[in-house]
């Protein structure tokens, strides 16, 4: 993994919900058995083939450095992401 902001470094090992893109990242998944997930503030980029799923965070911010920190803010379950598009990598 790579670009990983620390802010949101928690998630790195914990489920996310993915909602819409290829059914291969379709629901739960856990983020750290992916191949390449790159991180930033607002959204995730999962390496898929030869491109990047983009999924963008829509039920909680995403500053929780710790799960309890999100049980506190009212927040359950896996963290919800909505995909935005893709991208192809550049050959």
């Amino acid at each position: 993994m790579r670009g990983i902001d620390n802010s949101i470094s928690a998630i790195t090992l914990d489920s996310v919900h993915l909602e819409g893109g290829p059914s291969t990242l379709s629901g739960t998944v856990v983020l750290a058995e992916l191949n390449e997930v790159i991180y930033s503030a607002e959204k995730i980029k999962i390496r898929l083939g030869n491109g990047y799923e983009h999924y963008e965070f829509i039920d909680a911010p995403v500053h929780f450095n710790s799960p309890a920190r999100a049980e506190e803010s009212g927040a359950s379950g896996p963290l919800k992401l909505r995909w935005v598009g893709r991208t192809k990598i550049a050959e």
